[in-house]
């Protein structure tokens, strides 16, 4: 006999062979075949985006949307689970069904931040070499981008604080990119704000790129005064992970943010022969107007118009809205009166034109977030309110 006949186990077992072969039914006992099949796709056909996001963290069945059973084995103190459906008021049958319209992660996300980056390089260069900063009037330099464009730095970093709980906190994986990827365009806007400091140093002998007046205007100025308060309230007050985005993103920056960054330092930066400033606000813009898509998706398509929760969560919405409409409004009450301390312009710095700026934003705001969930407001008492800023 030989060593191999001696040794016969397993698979070189005829008889074990053929009891594993009748054991194997006829049909196949999986008749998915195709990778993902548990994930709905947005679409006619699963996306790349969603193949790389869509549960790739295990979440119970108890959580709406999850597939999976049981629970975190990990615990904080008095027993609250690493996730849970008490850390937002608002309810949902999937907290999965968003989906970025931008369709951002990681690789692409990094992508489009290294081509942002190589396009201001290569302005900045052209920027330095025609010898524009010649043009730019020297109180608009010396006074308003330290201390105001500076302020505007802290206020970017200060919501981009506020995400931080919400990324830790959020129920489902694609609401986690979307507001890491909304933090991070925050921190951006905040080191592009110090950047221009920091090149117009490089031009001018003897200018300071210091945040100091900016950290002086954020916490002590009057401009930035209820601003600051209001971030506060966003970063430091708010349990409801739902509740700091909604006010971040449907209540405050779309309104404030929008005053601050369209409709005074892009729009009045030019007047004052200041085309580098422009350059770096159209940034913070196109970053306002992709998470300004993927927020309509979340709050507006996803919460809203829920098969089971959607008037439910709308009631929640204008409850917040309530609450922090009148923090913004006083904000940008505050901020209006900036305009008495420049030198005037025509057409760019008299009433009529602040106040079309400030009817502009918010009649974008009452359309692109009050009508959405059937919130009521009157356009022209909110900006009388406004406009009792200026001095």
């Amino acid at each position: 006999m030989s060593l191999l006949e001696e040794r016969k186990h397993g698979l070189t077992d005829p008889v074990i062979a053929a009891q594993i072969l009748a054991e194997i039914p006829d049909q196949p006992l999986d008749t998915q075949r195709k990778m993902c099949y548990f994930v709905e796709p947005r679409g006619k056909r699963l996306t790349e985006y969603e193949i790389m996001n869509c549960y790739s963290q295990p979440t119970p069945d108890w959580i709406s949307g999850g597939l999976d059973w049981g629970d975190w084995t990990q615990k904080f103190h008095g027993g609250r689970p690493s996730w849970g459906n008490e850390t937002t008021e608002l309810l949902t049958t999937d907290w999965h069904r968003h989906r970025d319209p931008a369709a951002r992660w990681h690789p692409v996300y990094v992508k489009a931040k290294g081509e942002d980056w190589r396009v201001l390089q290569r302005f900045l260069e052209s920027f330095s070499a025609d010898g524009s900063l010649r043009m730019m009037d020297p109180y608009w330099r010396d006074t308003v981008l330290p201390a105001h464009l500076g302020a505007l730095g802290y206020n970017e970093y200060g919501l981009f604080n506020a995400h931080s709980s919400v990324i830790r906190d959020c129920l489902g994986d694609t609401l986690r990119s979307t507001y890491s990827f909304a933090a991070l365009d925050k921190v951006d806007n905040t080191q592009m704000t110090q950047l221009v400091r920091t090149f117009i140093a490089k031009l001018v002998p003897g200018y300071s790129d210091s945040p100091a007046a900016g950290k002086l205007e954020w916490t002590e100025g009057k401009t930035y005064k209820s601003a600051r308060e209001t971030v506060e309230g966003i970063w430091q007050e708010t349990y409801d992970w739902n509740e700091i985005m909604f006010a971040t993103h449907s209540v405050y920056d779309p309104l404030f943010g929008q005053l601050v960054r369209r409709e005074f330092f892009q729009r009045l930066a030019p007047a004052y022969g200041d085309s580098l400033t422009p350059f770096v606000i159209g940034g913070m813009q196109t970053y306002f107007q992709t998470t300004k898509a993927a927020m309509a998706d979340i709050f507006y398509y996803c919460l809203a118009d829920d098969p089971e929760y959607g008037g439910y969560n709308r009631r929640w919405m204008r409850a917040w809205i309530d609450k922090w409409l009148p923090r913004t409004v006083a904000a940008m009450t505050d901020f209006i009166g900036i305009y008495a301390s420049l030198p005037q312009k025509k057409g760019f710095t008299d009433n009529q034109s602040i106040a079309a700026g400030v009817n502009r934003v918010v009649e974008d705001w009452i359309a692109d977030y009050a009508e959405k969930i059937d919130y009521s407001v009157n356009q022209s008492k909110m900006v009388d309110t406004i406009l009792a800023g200026l001095k």
